[in-house]
């Protein structure tokens, strides 16, 4: 009887750690995913200082996160909501 539960206590705990291990895995992707939309030789600036730009230069910035300010369009890094266009006056 005790080698019955311990068996049974231990597949619990093995298929408890694989799911807790496979959406570990999703999470992590995802979050790779949103932030590496584009490739090395046109890199996505973020955080770009406006003050720098020239009046009427186009930057896109996220709606729910203003922090974000990026030189081309794309996805928030913080919520993945798509940046709006602005234009610097």
């Amino acid at each position: 009887m005790k080698k019955t539960i311990f068996i049974s206590a231990a597949a619990i705990a093995l298929m408890i750690g694989a799911c807790k291990n496979s959406s570990n895995k999703s999470e992590s992707t995802n979050a790779s995913d949103s932030t590496n939309t584009q490739d090395a030789n046109t890199a996505q600036v973020f955080n770009l200082d406006t003050n720098t730009l020239a009046s009427g230069a186009t930057y896109y910035q996220c709606s729910m996160d203003p922090e974000i300010i990026s030189d081309k369009a794309g996805n928030c890094t913080k919520c993945g909501m798509e940046l709006s266009e602005m234009k610097k006056n």
